[in-house]
Order: structure tokens, then sequence, then C-alpha cells
């Protein structure tokens, strides 16, 4: 039996859609037929290989994550059933007694030097009809089942954007900074949060009409700051949040370091400053003020394995609303049309490809 797929066959080439063999059913995993697979907007910067990721030897399908239907599982598999609609979870790693885990992100590189052997377990992603996917990385949908799929696939950066608040603690009646609100993390986070409960949003960057959007999510709790570049910066964050309990930095991968700066002068103290983004800077820290002020400066790097239960939870009982959410879907022979529309995208727009569009 034969299926699509999209391979990448060499680095700087666009990705070709072909005829290739459908997955085997190994232990640990369950065969699943992609319905809707998010297209992130770093896609393409893997595939021209400005990025500097970690690939798959060529070729390989790449897609990270994806809403899916489960069609077969592994007779050591418990707890998935036939029919059942899922979230594919790209975050994978070893678990061992005596030894630190090795990491991978499944359809888009390995984030450990020994992960090859992971990854070529685990090497394909979802931009193809079927995938065998690990069932640990695989949560049912349950009362989100009727969402529509398209939509649904905005979970690949819901969870990592709500895996940074949880590393922030954030609680409801807080006020929290989003930086580089305006890319699709930041976004995400701005959107979560309020289902969070938070009291005040203050969403910082520098296109105003992005973040206009992002205030009409909700008026009341969300104000924005539109960066200038300048000195003034620091002074605009600090007043628009009336000293914030958590930062969560999503900014991308800028070379500059004032933003963040910026943001962390407008913490309260005791705040923490969560980075979850791709600055490229060096970030001098005000060692000064964090030891005064015991502010708490932390990393956070995708979520923890409950996050995905957690966020459908949220969606099905419509404390998280996906309605603001705008998706741009594309059938999987214009893969590459939505790799490029990808790039492109700001604020609550997700790019999707559909491998089986008649399946829902």
């Amino acid at each position: 039996m034969h299926m699509l797929a999209a391979r990448l066959h060499e680095i700087g080439t666009s990705l070709k859609v072909e005829e290739v063999p459908e997955p085997a059913l190994k232990p640990g995993g369950a065969i699943v037929r992609v319905l809707a697979s998010h297209v992130p907007n770093f896609m393409s910067g893997i595939v021209s290989g400005k990025l500097d990721y970690y690939v798959m030897p060529l070729p390989f399908i790449p897609g990270p994550g994806a809403i899916a239907v489960v069609e077969a599982v592994a007779d050591d598999v418990f707890g998935l059933e036939v029919g059942q609609k899922v979230f594919c979870d790209i975050n994978m790693a070893t678990k061992s007694n005596n030894a630190p885990p090795e990491k991978i992100l499944i359809g888009i590189t390995a984030l450990t030097p020994n992960a090859g052997s992971l990854q070529q377990l685990w090497r394909d992603g979802t931009f193809a009809e079927k995938v065998c996917y690990p069932a640990e990385c695989l949560t049912p949908l349950e009362g989100a089942a009727d969402v529509e799929p398209t939509t649904l696939a905005s979970l690949n950066f819901l969870t990592i954007a709500y895996g940074g608040l949880l590393r922030g603690e954030v609680r409801p009646a807080q006020t929290l900074i989003v930086n580089g609100a305006t890319g699709c993390m930041g976004a995400s986070a701005v959107l979560v949060s309020l289902a969070m409960g938070v009291a005040k949003v203050v969403a910082v960057a520098r296109n105003q009409e992005t973040l206009d959007t992002l205030v009409q999510l909700d008026p009341k709790r969300v104000t924005s700051v539109a960066l200038a570049g300048n000195a003034e910066d620091a002074e605009k964050v600090k007043a628009a949040s009336g000293g914030a309990d958590v930062l969560l930095d999503c900014l991308g991968a800028v070379k500059d370091a004032d933003p963040v700066l910026a943001c962390i002068n407008a913490l309260s103290p005791g705040g923490t400053a969560v980075f979850i983004g791709g600055v490229q800077a060096e970030i001098p820290l005000p060692y000064f003020r964090i030891m005064i002020q015991e502010l708490t400066i932390r990393g956070a790097f995708m979520y923890p394995r409950q996050v995905p239960k957690d966020l459908l939870r949220m969606i099905s009982t419509g404390t998280l609303n996906l309605n603001a959410i705008k998706t741009h879907v594309f059938p999987l022979d214009k893969v590459n049309d939505a790799v490029s529309k990808a790039a492109t995208l700001r604020g609550l727009e997700y790019s999707i490809v559909v491998p089986n569009s008649n399946s829902f």
C-alpha cells in the first residue's frame, strides 16, 4: 500500500509530494491518518537550510504536529482506540534512570547530541496522509473532537505558549507582559493567558496593526505598547503595566537585547521573566536590581506532557476560545505554498496542510 507524502530530498530545494509506502506499525506506536498539520513560520528556514537544524538523513517527511485519527494501535499500547481523534505532539524524550534524556521534535530536529537513534525510530512528520506516531505523544481530543481540525492544529503553538506560562507560574488576577506579542507564539500566549484568567496583559511589539487585533480579544484586559526602538520604550512598558508579575518573552531571532531589557525593567519586585523566544543577542541582565528586587529569570522549552490535555479541556468547556484564530488551508500538493505563506504570518494566523482533505 502506498500513500502521498511531502519529502525533503535536499536542503535548499522545495518539498516534493510523491507516493511512498504506508508506514508500518511499530511497538509503542499507532498509525494515524492526518487531518490537519500545522506549518510553523520557521519551516521555510528548515527547508532552505537558513536554520541550521539537524534533520534526518534525506529524504525525510517533515511536519510538526497535527490533528489525526487513529487507524491502528500496537499491542503494547493502551488507552488509545481505533477511530479516536488525537493531537500529535512533537515533543519527545527518552526515559532513563541512569542517563540524561535524549530529546527530539518529531518531524523537525534532534535536540541533544545523541538523539540520532531516537530520531531514526520516529523519523517521519505529519506532512503525509498517514504516519506511525509514538503513542505517548498522542492525546485524545475527547470533548474537543467536534472542533474543526484545521483550527485545532493551532495547538502546536498554543501548547508551547502555555508551557511558558506554567513555567512562569502565572496565576489569575496577575499582570503579564508578552514581549514579541505579534508573532504567532506571542499572540498564542496572549490568547491562552486570557483563558487562564490573568487580570491584565500588556502586549509588546512593533507592529501596531497586529497589536490592535490582540487588544480586541478583550479590550478590558489587553493593552498594547508599540516599541519605537528608542530610550522611551522602557518607560512606556513600565507605565502600561503598572508593574508586572510575569514577563513571557516570545521575541524571535533578533539581535537587539533592548526590548527584552525594557520589559524586565517593568517587572515588580518578586517578578519572573520567562524566555521562550529565539533572541540572538546576549542579555546584559541588571545584577543589582535582580538581587535587590528578588527577580527570577527562567528559560522554558516546550511543555510538560499534560499540557495538550489541559488545553483540550479548556477548549471543550469554552474557557479557551479559538474563534479569533484564522487559518490558511492548503491541500498536500500545495505544501510549498503553505510553507511560503507561513513565513509571512503574524498574530493568530496559521498555515495548515490537510493531507486527507476528504476525511472530515
